[in-house]
């Protein structure tokens, strides 16, 4: 561990999201983005942000924080955006960046009435969930990404949703794995290739088998081309998770924009 890792670990609040809030308020007034309240059932605020104009391409989702247990994607999230504010301002985006604050508060990967927020998104009666598929309603991304960590894991893996024939996902993962290694073993019964779950079908019965619908799943089947979930291994440094999603992002974004083979 060197000096810095060691200042960030000492510094961090990565699990105070009023903390949190006030520094995407700046990148917000940086950016020129949009901050919209998402009608949280809870004291704590729940907010999205996007362009206070329309901007031509499919453009980026990004979310994070809907376990709370997982600190290092909305960290991750947060770090990315303050250092790519001229992207933000020139690139559509909608983003969510801590969906479940409350959750972060407590470390606990539910909303506090004990619902995981990640098998809601066919559940518009939840009143946070309502709101995000209310503005997303009818718009299309490049990409959608949901930023994870994962408990059990050994290293960093993705799913990838996508259209046939398109697979971008090994590709994301070789800047992040120089920080954190890829997941060696099984994830829910399949071993990643190149640390790469990928699917282009079958949606229907992963949302049956897991009891709701994922944000990611949502996504995909309405707007999105390719739905990317990044999963850190919670048990590493968190400052080394923190950098792994910073990576990510960076990966997906230099595949945003003109010249980009027509993904933006």
């Amino acid at each position: 561990m060197d000096s810095g890792e060691r200042a960030y670990l000492a510094g961090h609040r990565s699990h105070d999201p009023a903390y949190l809030l006030r520094r995407w308020r700046s990148v917000a007034r940086k950016a020129k983005l949009r901050i919209i309240d998402l009608k949280s059932e809870t004291p704590h605020p729940v907010v999205a942000l996007c362009n206070r104009h329309s901007a031509p391409g499919g453009g980026l989702y990004l979310s994070a924080g809907i376990h709370g247990d997982e600190p290092a994607a909305v960290q991750g999230l947060l770090q990315w955006a303050e250092e790519n504010v001229c992207f933000l301002r020139e690139q559509p985006v909608f983003i969510v960046p801590c969906l479940n604050p409350w959750g972060l508060i407590n470390n606990r990967r539910e909303d506090p009435e004990g619902r995981d927020l990640n098998r809601c998104f066919d559940r518009p009666e939840v009143p946070v969930i309502g709101a995000i598929l209310e503005l997303i309603s009818g718009r299309e991304f490049a990409f959608a990404v949901s930023l994870h960590e994962d408990f059990d894991a050994d290293g960093i893996y993705l799913y990838e949703l996508a259209r046939r024939g398109e697979s971008l996902g090994p590709g994301l993962l070789k800047k992040a794995a120089k920080t954190i290694p890829r997941h060696q073993g099984r994830v829910d019964g399949r071993v990643p290739s190149d640390g790469v779950l990928r699917r282009t079908r079958g949606m229907a019965g992963i949302v049956s088998e897991i009891g709701g619908m994922p944000e990611a799943i949502h996504l995909f089947l309405n707007g999105a081309r390719s739905a990317l979930t990044f999963e850190t291994p919670s048990e590493y440094s968190l400052y080394r998770r923190v950098q792994c999603h910073v990576r990510f992002l960076e990966g997906v974004a230099s595949l945003v924009g003109p010249g980009n083979g027509g993904t933006g």
